[in-house]
């Protein structure tokens, strides 16, 4: 005999409130996810990368200090005694470095001179003399600092002035 389908229950139906709330909850944590997903990759890439680095310290502004008087220094060249006028500014980012060089400003002057003193004037007329006597005078001032405790982060000296006769 052939057996009978067993009736199976009709679903109920379901109340339009529920499946309505359901969606606007669905939807309403997708956004919060999206947007907790969007925070913290702005966070992340705002914040300079990974969580063990660490940011570089902003470069703080440079201070400028000029060697008033200008130096005049005679020094040997040709066969006769020739003058040197050098303006001098040394540059900083501190103001306790520039301070240091004002306290020592005497020294750090008879150094110079005689530094800028003992070049010839070959040295003086080329670019590159120019550079390498700047480099030197840059290396006397931090060794003038150094020698007397004072902090030696002078970045540069510049020539604002440099008239030979």
């Amino acid at each position: 005999m052939a057996k009978k389908p067993e009736k199976t229950a009709a679903p109920k139906p379901t109340k339009g409130k529920g499946g309505m709330l359901k969606l606007i909850l669905i939807i309403l944590l997708v956004t919060l996810v999206a947007a907790g997903a969007g925070g913290g990759i702005a966070w992340f890439l705002l914040s300079g990368g990974e969580p063990g680095q660490e940011r570089p310290e902003p470069v703080r502004p440079a201070i400028y200090l000029p060697l008033d008087p200008p130096l005049v220094v005679n020094f040997q060249g040709s066969g006769r005694i020739r003058f040197v006028q050098v303006g001098i500014v040394v540059m900083a980012r501190d103001q306790a470095v520039l301070d240091g060089v004002n306290r020592h400003m005497p020294v750090i002057r008879n150094n110079l001179m005689i530094l800028i003193g003992n070049k010839i004037y070959d040295d003086l007329i080329t670019e590159a003399g120019k550079e390498q006597v700047r480099a030197e005078v840059l290396e006397e001032v931090i060794n003038v600092l150094g020698t007397r405790g004072e902090r030696t982060q002078v970045e540069a000296v510049y020539f604002n002035s440099l008239v030979m006769q």
